[in-house]
């Protein structure tokens, strides 16, 4: 008997078709139903670790269902899948139905294994916490009576305990990464950009001495700073010319959707204001939004990631020119230091592009916390 269990849940009896044919070797018992009724019964009757649930059915939307499942089984994970990307579903999503992933239609057999493969070792791993966090409070309850040479045990147990919690807190980071690609997806071009913008925007953090924390704080922030692009539409995101008037004002609320979107979540609170801010200008010019901020009134993770974001697109192919060479990349941001960019965040850039050169840009890099902070 398979170990993990999966309901699948769609009116459409052809996809359910589908969807079993691209799991069918996987190690999991897989369930399925075709109305949100049918899947709640089911589900009270015969427990799942993971529900993936459509978003258009007749008897109700994906997100009351899943909704309603996080009430009944809060411990089950849950996807979403749906040929839509409004700004409004996945909010929704997010908000009510706390989903792990939305999985967009068509999906891609690889990606949709990989997909639910980590969702069951989230639950695998959160399941692991919940067992040594009752574990650990009842080995506190013992420890009252027993005597002193006891608490070597009690440091390895909390340290097990915190090691947990890092895992699954590697895999919210995990999670984060693969909405950012998605985001990234919707435009050939712009293919792995937030991954890329995340580490550059570290690597100055580093330079700029901030904390661990306040590292990956940077990094985070800076593989989210485009979500918000999921409410733009597509002909704009992959539009081959430059943006009309028009075009460039929907553009520009690409920061507030994303500071909507996130807000809901609550361990993202201090990424939000980050995200919001990632195209205000240091002298607070109109050229700078949404808000018109300056100087220190602009989140610092905001202005590493502006220098960060502005290094990237410079330095990849667009739709209307290539790349263009470090020397001027160096020109934008001596030129434009104290008027874009914060003249502090553009040296300590400019000084590891000193030590780093063409290295700074190698388009293969990912973010490890403990080589930044320890190497």
């Amino acid at each position: 008997m398979a170990e993990h269990s999966l309901l699948l849940v769609d009116d459409e009896v052809n996809v359910l078709r589908a969807l079993r044919r691209v799991l069918r070797s996987e190690p999991i018992e897989v369930r399925t139903a075709t109305r949100a009724a049918e899947a709640l019964t089911m589900l009270d009757a015969h427990p799942a670790q993971v529900v993936v649930s459509d978003q258009r059915m007749p008897d109700a939307t994906g997100v009351d269902l899943l909704a309603t499942v996080r009430e009944r089984h809060p411990d089950v994970i849950r996807l979403l899948l749906s040929a839509f990307t409004e700004v409004d579903t996945a909010i929704d999503a997010v908000n009510r139905g706390q989903v792990h992933r939305l999985i967009a239609k068509p999906w891609n057999d690889d990606e949709l294994r990989v997909t639910l493969r980590q969702a069951f070792e989230q639950w695998d791993l959160t399941n692991e916490v919940h067992r040594l966090d009752r574990l650990t409070r009842a080995q506190n309850a013992e420890l009252q009576a027993l005597n002193r040479n006891l608490e070597a045990m009690v440091q390895d147990r909390t340290k097990q305990l915190a090691q947990k919690n890092q895992d699954l807190r590697d895999a919210y980071v995990q999670t984060i990464r693969a909405l950012a690609e998605a985001v990234d997806a919707k435009d050939s071009y712009t293919r792995g950009h937030s991954e890329r913008v995340g580490v550059y925007a570290s690597k100055i953090a580093r330079e700029l001495d901030f904390p661990k924390a306040m590292i990956e704080r940077v990094y985070i922030a800076g593989l989210l700073h485009d979500v918000g692009k999921i409410g733009v539409r597509d002909a704009i995101i992959t539009k081959p010319d430059r943006l009309d008037d028009e075009e460039t004002a929907e553009m520009r609320r690409h920061p507030e959707i994303g500071a909507r979107i996130l807000e809901p979540v609550r361990f993202l609170a201090d990424v939000v204001p980050c995200v919001r801010h990632h195209h205000e200008w240091f002298d607070g010019s109109s050229r700078g939004y949404p808000h018109r901020l300056s100087g220190d009134r602009i989140p610092i993770a905001s202005r590493v990631i502006l220098v960060a974001d502005t290094v990237e697109a410079m330095t990849s192919d667009r739709p209307y020119r290539k790349g263009l060479p470090l020397e001027r990349v160096v020109s934008e941001i001596h030129d434009f230091s104290g008027t874009q960019f914060d003249p502090t965040v553009a040296s300590a850039f400019l000084r590891i592009l000193e030590r780093e050169g063409e290295r700074f840009i190698r388009r293969d890099q990912k973010f490890d916390i403990y080589a930044f902070i320890e190497g």
